[in-house]
């Protein structure tokens, strides 16, 4: 069986990867953007049930981008799953609650998921970031194409919370693209051993494609107004002069 990697969780790592998750995105983006259906069903310490997002992965920032709103957003104790061979090169994610999944080896997938599903289990506020396609894909491709293993988590774990996220990258006035996110409605999932472990995937697909559907609307027409800007990025380089030579005109 291939090698499996657990999370290490560590405070002070943790904060260190969100230090470098939050100062990645400022330098490279001009904003993050968020927006919730709604709020979590109660406090993270009384949350009962595991939370589970999950999204469509178009970027080596999805990661990042993951961690940052769990974290700042929700203040949830997070675990992803990341591909053995990116978690071996960077053993530092660990930290953060990443463990390892090779999707080129079943049993060796199926563990991840049967150690996920325990850490879920073991207390309140506990939540899991997944990207069901496996690999990054452009953000217009459709279908989807999910693989299984969110369906199979959610016939192992039971009951929980699964949230929907569409990730939006756009290049819109400004020298640096900026990232939209929005977290769908709750759907209380009531897993268990008969879940048609086909028609649960493909539904689920359904789901978050008609929610980047939708995303891809707001952004294209511009209704934004309800989304909470989480991370306010570089400035462009002509904002930046603008501000500069009204500056030394005031100063002649």
């Amino acid at each position: 069986m291939a090698e499996f990697i657990p999370a290490r969780k560590n405070f002070w790592g943790e904060l260190l990867v969100f230090w470098m998750c939050r100062r990645s995105l400022w330098r490279g983006f001009h904003s993050v953007n968020f927006r919730a259906a709604a709020p979590l069903p109660a406090p993270p310490s009384r949350l009962k049930l595991p939370v589970i997002f999950y999204s469509n992965h178009s970027s080596w920032w999805d990661g990042y981008l993951a961690h940052i709103v769990v974290r700042q957003v929700y203040n949830l104790e997070p675990y992803l799953m990341m591909d053995v061979r990116q978690l071996r090169r960077y053993p530092f994610f660990r930290w953060a609650g990443c463990f390892s999944v090779d999707q080129e080896d079943g049993r060796s997938a199926l563990r991840s998921i049967d150690y996920i599903a325990r850490q879920l289990q073991q207390g309140p506020g506990r939540s899991l970031w997944i990207f069901p396609q496996g690999q990054i894909f452009p953000q217009e491709r459709r279908p989807l194409r999910f693989h299984s293993g969110l369906a199979h988590l959610l016939k192992r774990v039971g009951s929980c919370y699964l949230y929907p996220v569409a990730f939006r990258f756009e290049f819109l006035a400004e020298q640096y693209p900026d990232i939209f996110i929005e977290v769908g409605q709750a759907i209380k999932f009531e897993g268990g051993t008969k879940l048609d472990l086909k028609a649960t995937t493909l539904e689920l697909e359904r789901l978050l494609t008609g929610q980047l559907d939708a995303l891809r609307a707001k952004v294209s027409q511009a209704q934004l107004d309800d989304f909470i800007r989480i991370i306010e990025g570089k400035t462009s380089t002509n904002i930046f002069l603008s501000r500069l030579l009204a500056l030394l005109k005031r100063t002649a």
